[in-house]
């Protein structure tokens, strides 16, 4: 196996328990390689610091899988689905539909498996997990006899990490489309398409959550994608619900599962930008008791984040104005680089600038089915809060 040997000093970030190797962090490469496939990493000295997947062409060259002297093999991969498998049936409230996997916080970098029902949806975003399919696959299969197993590969992580991503059925073909059950909702997923890999997993305990604050209420909620904010408040008694969105193929999958829920006499759907919709809406004196703003990633690279700053600031400004007296926002950033003390700061500068007092009710974070590890902080993406107009 060839050795990925570290610069010294280089070697700090893995010993605090971070497994990424930057390509300017490699001294030397010692013996015949290939790009995705494991290499040993020592430090400067040659002690062993693990094992993982080295690619070149990326800057983010190298993922440490294990830490210990153990083969990269099917029985790897098997073993680590495995225990994520009995920590997602430890977490409660998981229901039809959780992740499986989540690359580095289930130690299979790279690797992202969703199920939705008896179906399991592989996402690889590394050249090494994508060599691997087979062998993951083959564990699936271990895990879960018969069920399908369909892969939905993100294009712009294989373009960086140079392979074609692939998108169909591995073996036998399952259903196109699956309803899945969420606490008292159903919703219409479409296998493998859409946002995701066919539906937001990470938002399930915050979609009860708000709902508590639903009943009587009529909720704004834009970026509504396929609805299930709306589904959940409607159900749990929400006067009426006004959801936006740009797309009009999410607008559709959202009129879908409002009648799968039987909510759909209670709703009104609007295409448009939400940021001129939500002015829109504060000119026509429009209030709303509950509002849900769940953007999809206003940034993905560190160097954008001041402008990802003044789009969450302008869109909480506007949704601050649009609650009434005694309204509750729900509010969320699915990018890491804005930490939850920068989310924070931005909302707190806008309830200054509308001129709202807000109380804090609760943070908001990913679902459990997403873990986070302590060591990794890439690993936590989704951040929110929870605030009252007083």
């Amino acid at each position: 196996m060839a050795q990925l040997v570290l610069k010294r000093g280089s070697d700090r970030r893995l010993r605090a328990g971070h497994p990424w190797i930057y390509r300017g962090e490699i001294a030397d490469l010692r013996g015949p390689w290939s790009a995705g496939e494991a290499v040993d990493v020592v430090d400067a000295a040659g002690s062993f610091m693990g094992r993982g997947f080295y690619n070149p062409r990326p800057s983010l060259a190298c993922r440490l899988l294990t830490r210990r002297d153990e083969p990269i093999d099917p029985a790897f991969v098997l073993r680590r689905l495995r225990a994520a498998f009995d920590y997602r049936r430890s977490a409660p409230g998981a229901g039809d539909a959780y992740r499986l996997c989540w690359s580095e916080a289930d130690g299979l970098a790279g690797l992202v498996i969703d199920r939705y029902g008896p179906v399991s949806v592989v996402q690889c975003m590394t050249l090494g997990m994508a060599r691997i399919v087979p062998w993951v696959a083959e564990a699936l299969g271990q895990l879960f006899p018969g069920g399908p197993i369909r892969r939905a590969d993100d294009p712009t992580p294989a373009r960086i990490e140079d392979f074609e991503p692939e998108r169909g059925w591995l073996g036998e073909p399952g259903p196109e489309e699956i309803v899945i059950a969420e606490g008292p909702c159903r919703f219409a997923v479409a296998v493998g398409g859409g946002q995701k890999t066919g539906f937001y997993l990470d938002q399930r305990e915050n979609r009860a959550l708000v709902a508590v604050h639903a009943p009587g209420r009529r909720l704004l909620d834009a970026f509504c994608y396929t609805g299930a904010f709306a589904c959940h408040a409607l159900q749990a008694g929400a006067a009426g619900a006004l959801l936006l969105d740009s797309s009009a193929e999410a607008l559709a999958a959202a009129q879908q599962n409002l009648e799968l829920n039987g909510a759909a006499d209670r709703a009104l759907l609007r295409e448009g930008n939400a940021f001129d919709a939500l002015r829109q809406l504060e000119a026509a004196g429009e209030r709303f008791g509950l509002i849900v703003l769940d953007p999809p990633p206003f940034t993905r690279r560190k160097d954008a984040v001041d402008a990802a700053v003044r789009g969450y600031k302008e869109i909480n400004l506007r949704g601050l104005r649009l609650l009434e007296r005694g309204g509750v926002l729900a509010t969320f950033s699915c990018s890491h680089h804005v930490t939850p003390a920068l989310f924070e700061e931005i909302c707190r500068e806008a309830a200054g600038d509308a001129r709202v007092e807000a109380r804090a009710l609760a943070t908001l974070a990913q679902s459990r089915d997403h873990p986070v590890v302590l060591t990794v902080p890439e690993s936590r993406y989704l951040t929110g809060l929870l605030l009252q107009a007083v």
